[in-house]
């Protein structure tokens, strides 16, 4: 039996060559870094958790949470110390697949804790250049789990808002923003560093809120599970 020969003229070479290019532009196109981005994050919300009256009955009490009591509950110092180089900061990669909450310690340029990490992150991108490279902005929700860690005992997070992406490498990036019509529809606002009065930072990296649970020892000794119905974030600058 004679074998049949494969013959492909040099036109159809020259397609097929030339789909392979396109496809190898189409898949480049999308193919970010995977570097991690780390950016100064604040959170401001009121928390709620269970106490008694007098009478033993069941009351409602209030305790503010704020970025830097996640902060110092994860390196075990007081709720409402304000520490000047341990931060709170959020970490994702250029793709945008995972996401963690960190405290960052500018004195050595290092994340030196977890405060939580996500289980998913999902996104919804928007180009409004049709000759950029990549998306220039996305929405987001992430859903996370707090690291136990001294006096961070547990719980979960859910994040949601915005994060604006460089159109020219897909990554995260932090520039002059102003809140938009959505923003406003979400409840999302810039919350202002209460942290450091002195703070003029007009970069941001996206805004958004979070809801969830939170464990932590507070500073009587008792440990508490505390509700958190909306912190309000302000992602910031980039921290490296």
């Amino acid at each position: 039996m004679k074998q049949k020969k494969l013959f492909i003229s040099r036109k159809a070479g020259r397609i097929l060559l030339g789909a392979a290019a396109i496809t190898a532009v189409a898949v480049s196109a999308w193919a970010v870094s995977d570097v991690p981005k780390t950016f100064r994050t604040l959170a401001y919300g009121l928390g709620i958790y269970q106490s008694q009256d007098g009478a033993n009955k069941p009351v409602y009490a209030y305790q503010p949470i704020a970025g830097h009591d996640l902060v110092s509950a994860a390196l075990g110092v007081p709720l409402g110390t304000v520490l000047t180089n341990q931060v709170l900061a959020l970490e994702v990669d250029c793709d945008s697949t995972t996401a963690s909450l960190v405290v960052f310690d500018k004195a050595t340029s290092n994340n030196i804790a977890t405060i939580a990490t996500s289980s998913s992150l999902d996104v919804v991108r928007q180009q409004d250049k049709d000759t950029a490279a990549y998306p220039n902005r996305e929405r987001f929700v992430a859903q996370m789990s707090i690291t136990p860690t001294n006096n961070l005992l547990g719980g979960f997070l859910t994040l949601a808002g915005r994060l604006q992406l460089d159109p020219t490498t897909g990554c995260p990036r932090a520039i002059r923003i102003d809140p938009d019509r959505f923003d406003r529809y979400f409840s999302d606002f810039d919350a202002r560093n209460d942290d450091d009065q002195k703070d003029h930072d007009v970069l941001r990296a996206g805004i958004g809120h979070a809801v969830g649970v939170v464990s932590l020892v507070f500073e009587n000794g008792t440990t508490n599970t505390v509700l958190l119905p909306f912190e309000a974030l302000s992602i910031r600058h980039e921290l490296q």
